[in-house]
Formats: C-alpha cells, sequence, structure tokens
C-alpha cells in the first residue's frame, strides 16, 4: 500500500471513530436512575456541596402526605442557565411534583427543565398504607457552573435519610400485657383458696 492510500484509510477511519463519539450533554429536563450519582458531571461526590432534605417526619402514618425540601448549597457560582438538578428516591411510597419545577420520572422525582435554574424544590411524599417498614429517602444534587455542558467543574452530593417505621405490637410487646396476665392469675388462685376455705 503506497503513501498516499494509507494516509487515507487512516483519515477514513479517524472519521469514522470520531461519528461514533457521542458528546455528554447536561439533562435540564430531569433525570432518573441515577442510583451510582451524578457520574457525568465529575466522577465522584464531594465536600463542597451539600444535599439537604428537609421534611422527613420523625415517625409516619400509613396514607400520610408530607411535603419535603430538597435544598442544594456549595458548588460552583451559578452563572448562565441550568444552576442545579436533583432525583429524589424513596424506598416505600408515592413521590408526586407539587409545581412545575419538578416531575416524576420512573416513580423518582427530578426538576424540569423550568425548575432547573435553580437549587431548591418542593417534593410531595404519600406514605404507604402500613407504616411498619423503614423509609429511605436517597437524594442526589448537582450543582452545575451553568455553562450548558456537563463537565468536572460541576460538582455534586448526595443524602440518605431513613425514617424508621412503626413495629407492629405482639401480645408479648404490649406494655402491661404480661404484668396484666400474671396479676389475674393470682387473683384466680387467691379466689380458688377462699372458696376451698369456706
Amino acid at each position: 500500500m503506497n503513501y498516499k492510500n494509507m494516509l487515507m484509510a487512516i483519515m477514513t477511519l479517524l472519521l469514522l471513530m470520531g461519528s461514533t463519539i457521542t458528546t455528554t450533554t447536561a439533562y435540564p429536563t430531569g433525570i432518573s436512575g441515577v442510583s451510582t450519582g451524578c457520574v457525568c458531571h465529575s466522577g465522584a461526590t464531594t465536600s463542597t456541596v451539600t444535599v439537604t432534605l428537609d421534611g422527613v417526619p420523625s415517625n409516619y402514618s400509613g396514607g400520610e402526605i408530607v411535603n419535603l425540601t430538597i435544598t442544594i448549597t456549595g458548588g460552583p457560582t451559578a452563572a448562565g442557565e441550568n444552576h442545579g438538578g436533583f432525583n429524589l428516591v424513596a424506598s416505600a411510597g408515592t413521590l408526586s411534583a407539587p409545581d412545575n419545577t419538578t416531575q416524576i420520572m420512573n416513580g423518582e422525582a427530578t426538576h424540569t427543565e423550568f425548575g432547573n435554574n435553580q437549587r431548591s424544590w418542593q417534593v410531595t411524599w404519600t406514605a404507604p398504607s402500613e407504616n411498619s417498614q423503614d423509609i429511605t429517602f436517597t437524594t442526589h444534587g448537582n450543582s452545575v457552573n451553568g455553562d450548558g455542558s456537563a463537565s468536572a467543574d460541576d460538582k455534586w452530593n448526595r443524602a440518605e435519610v431513613t425514617l424508621a417505621g412503626v413495629a407492629p405490637l405482639d401480645s408479648e410487646e404490649t406494655p402491661g400485657f404480661g404484668i396484666a396476665l400474671t396479676m389475674l392469675a393470682l387473683v384466680g388462685v387467691a379466689i380458688s383458696r377462699v372458696r376451698k376455705n369456706e
């Protein structure tokens, strides 16, 4: 193969390879399925970003409706558009969007394109009908510089909050139940002795 043909083959190969490379773009319209985090922006979580999930109660009743607030602080200074984004997953119950800054994708809460120019959002959570299970809320928050492209300049972190369920009471765990049975037995014995002596 002569030099000219070899050069043409290399150029063709480079063009073909370049056409198959996809550029990484931001997700201003929301995202779901980010169990490993916002790795398209930077490889790992960073302590310069804080993700806060407020409104998680200390306990819950079946079917209870709770308003949650996701807030991202820290990270790069917001400029341009697309300042931040989030993804919230609840291990049980149902998430819903109370306004046009949030939406539900595949059962997970995330920002909308309209809500991508902020770093705080509201989400509504409806508890499952039974309150015996623990609920884990996992939130990923992305603080971006607003240049419209995903890069290592953008930072993210995650937060996880667990809401303990109420263990069902059985007869052995009911407070005072064992004492009451003992007292009834003693009273029964005393009554039977009194009757014997009569």
